[in-house]
């Protein structure tokens, strides 16, 4: 008995030198998530995976509450479907220079041994390895180029923004002196005009027709499958909505002194975006996935898409809800925390002498935590912060702190 005691004084000495298994609440793309998904929410994420492997071109509303673990469906989706280019853009973070933000995801995601072997495929089926003079491999660049701008004149809109794709393609495989810059271009960097036009080219990456093209580029001709996850997207509807009469009382500053009664900036802006996103469907092969907070954001997304053209409604999948915990799968995910967060540290004394234990907490401590949550994923794990920051910065005795949360 004494020995088990000295066991758990153990543990809870490493908890105050290391810190609490719980830090944070709020998932995000940038950091990855690697604890997965309850068993309860496992059937919508099949059903999610199964709608994603079946069908190419689609938008699939995902609804839930704040908190309920959307983005960290994302990261679900990621380990499951690694080999997808799964993409997490927040429309909190990327309303300005949409196309270029969303490019620069998928060329990170994918990395740049990608785009070398992308364009080399695509050089090579434009003629890149004929040679011009003799036995040694010289390619008559500007005849491949001639024979890629036909073929490809057709699929795309903007001539300008093929050319410049076109040139920093060819440029970037038959032409050894202007590899390094063209490469630079296609990362997104920063070019001036002399960079640009010792690559014969009108404009950087960033230029939304180039951005969008170049994004279409690389989802057609790649070999893995692409899925967009877009987050946060009831900013569209809220970015769209009027000012209602009780918070026009409370402005002090009225907007129809600049904009008089036309539509306001953010709605212009508003409606640009979902043009944008309506032409991300002519990508092929493209999938994507739209957070919303409810059911109602997602009619009047429907409504705004259906106003622009009826047919696009056919894009839409019927919405997948997320439910909150039930109490088993507080209970499992605890657990699956604390071991995720013993292993890492190579203390697989845990596993040994407390598998079968919910220590330090107890099951009237994860019953409160879940009754007073409600089963929010993020409301869950706010207390579980708030209970294992007391036990570790404090000289309390634990049961004492426990009573308070029984």
């Amino acid at each position: 008995m004494l020995l088990f005691e000295n066991k758990k004084q153990k543990l809870l000495n490493l908890l105050k030198f290391t810190g609490s298994p719980f830090k944070k609440f709020v998932s995000t793309g940038e950091i990855e998530e690697d604890i997965g998904f309850v068993k309860s929410r496992q059937d919508v994420l099949n059903t999610i995976i199964d709608i994603i492997e079946k069908d190419e071109n689609f938008i699939l509303p995902i609804i839930g509450n704040v908190g309920t673990g959307k983005t960290h469906l994302f990261w679900a989706l990621k380990h499951e479907l690694y080999y997808y280019n799964i993409i997490h853009i927040s429309l909190e973070n990327v309303v300005k220079k949409f196309y270029y933000n969303v490019y620069s995801e998928f060329i990170e995601n994918m990395g740049i041994e990608v785009l070398r072997s992308i364009a080399k495929r695509l050089c090579n089926e434009w003629g890149a390895l004929e040679r011009k003079y003799g036995f040694f491999h010289l390619a008559d660049i500007e005849k491949v180029r001639k024979v890629a701008f036909n073929k490809w004149s057709s699929k795309f809109e903007n001539k300008v923004a093929i050319m410049d794709i076109l040139n920093a393609l060819t440029a970037h495989q038959l032409d050894p002196y202007k590899k390094i810059e063209a490469e630079r271009w296609f990362l997104g960097e920063v070019m001036n005009v002399q960079e640009l036009s010792r690559l014969n080219l009108m404009h950087d990456i960033r230029e939304k027709n180039n951005s969008y093209t170049m994004l279409k580029v690389l989802v057609e001709n790649s070999m893995m499958n692409s899925v967009l996850f877009i987050d946060d997207f009831e900013k569209v509807i809220s970015m769209m909505t009027p000012i209602t009469i009780e918070e026009e009382k409370e402005e002090i500053f009225d907007r129809s002194w600049l904009y008089g009664t036309k539509e306001s900036p953010d709605k212009r802006t508003a409606e640009k975006l979902l043009d944008k996103i309506i032409n991300l469907n002519k990508i092929n092969g493209l999938r994507i996935m739209v957070t919303l907070k409810s059911e109602d954001y997602c009619a009047e997304i429907k409504n705004e898409f259906e106003r622009k053209d009826e047919k696009l409604l056919s894009l839409f999948k019927e919405p997948i809800c997320l439910p909150n915990f039930l109490e088993e799968d507080l209970s499992a995910f605890y657990k699956q925390n604390l071991e995720y967060f013993f292993g890492n540290m190579n203390y697989f004394d845990y596993f040994r002498d407390f598998s079968d234990s919910y220590y330090p907490l107890n099951e009237a401590v994860l019953k409160y935590i879940y009754d007073n949550s409600k089963g929010n994923p993020r409301e869950i794990i706010k207390l579980l912060i708030k209970i294992f920051n007391e036990i570790i910065l404090t000289n309390k005795n634990l049961d004492d702190i426990l009573d308070k949360y029984q």
